[in-house]
């Protein structure tokens, strides 16, 4: 009963952060002059990608002690990104049709292949080394310094910017805060459920697949939040972002830390099916550009198929 209170408690407290980092983080927007879309590919994306960053980087540190986590690295990566192309993308569609910037579409949906094809290329050989890694980190800063510098350009070009500097810095102090309480509580929810899975003798894999689905809440938080301000494109921008900077900054820093070992299985199987599910949602929002009510119904097909052939067939 009071772990059931504790998730409740955590589902509120989910809300009231996800609220308050999207209010703020279109006041920023608004503010720079710049798009929300560029808001949610940077800053919310880094935030709510937090929960990704941190187990990569201890499971670099666990490795790095004697205790090889290289599995929890990669399957954190690679579960969290797919069910956030197909499931969250899908249920945040269900929601509210999402609109996407032709340009946007085309530079920031090229970047998720190249940050997918990177990853891989680093861990083809079965093994993903500390240079690699960095290698992998140095690809997300050149990416994040070229959307700002094009952003920069745009408003040279006659975009609108707010004078008050201490405004902005106040609208960032709140993302933050937003961002740290939808992580914190995302945590809470992740830990209680797993604990009373555990006691009620659910299996290790169904276990594994609530934790690999937990550190996708706060973009699912956010996200949705985000819709129901009428902030599509913060909410869209969100998303991509997550899966651009998980592979690259949050796997990418891990892998700096320690060596990460890539199964057979990873290689064969969940890079194709990642890559294919990231190009089934791109060619829905390329379609006319957002992705309604019956292509988001596909994603979250997709997701579910990935789910059963994993569990079925690859379950080792």
């Amino acid at each position: 009963m009071i772990e059931l209170l504790v998730i409740f408690a955590g589902l509120v407290g989910l809300a009231i952060g996800a609220d308050y980092a999207v209010e703020a983080a279109r006041k920023m927007a608004a503010r720079l002059g710049v798009s929300e879309i560029l808001v949610g590919l940077t800053i919310t994306s880094i935030g709510t990608s937090l929960p990704e960053i941190s187990t990569n980087i201890m499971s670099g540190l666990s490795t790095l002690g004697g205790e090889d986590a290289s599995g929890i690295a990669v399957g954190n990566i690679i579960g969290s990104d797919l069910s956030q192309i197909t499931l969250l993308l899908g249920i945040t569609g269900a929601i509210a049709t999402l609109t996407m910037p032709k340009k946007s579409l085309k530079r920031d949906g090229l970047m998720l292949f190249i940050a997918i094809l990177v990853m891989y290329a680093t861990a083809i050989d079965g093994y993903v080394s500390r240079g690699e890694g960095m290698i992998l980190v140095a690809t997300y800063l050149v990416y994040l310094t070229f959307i700002i510098t094009q952003e920069k350009i745009t408003l040279k070009q006659g975009g609108k910017r707010d004078k008050a500097r201490h405004g902005i810095a106040i609208e960032l102090a709140k993302i933050l805060v937003g961002l740290l309480l939808v992580v914190y509580c995302a945590n809470v929810i992740v830990d209680t459920g797993v604990a009373l899975a555990t006691r009620w003798g659910v299996s290790a894999a169904i276990i594994g697949l609530f934790v690999g689905l937990g550190t996708s809440v706060p973009e699912l938080s956010v996200a949705v939040r985000a819709i129901q301000k009428k902030a599509g494109q913060l909410s869209l921008g969100n998303l991509i972002g997550s899966n651009i900077t998980d592979p690259l900054l949050s796997f990418g820093l891990g892998a700096s830390i320690a060596g990460v070992h890539v199964s057979d299985v990873v290689l064969r199987f969940d890079f194709p099916f990642w890559a294919a599910s990231t190009a089934i949602a791109l060619l829905l929002l390329y379609n006319h550009l957002d992705l309604n009510r019956k292509e988001a119904s596909v994603l979250i097909i997709v997701f579910a198929l990935f789910m059963y052939i994993r569990l079925t067939f690859f379950a080792a």
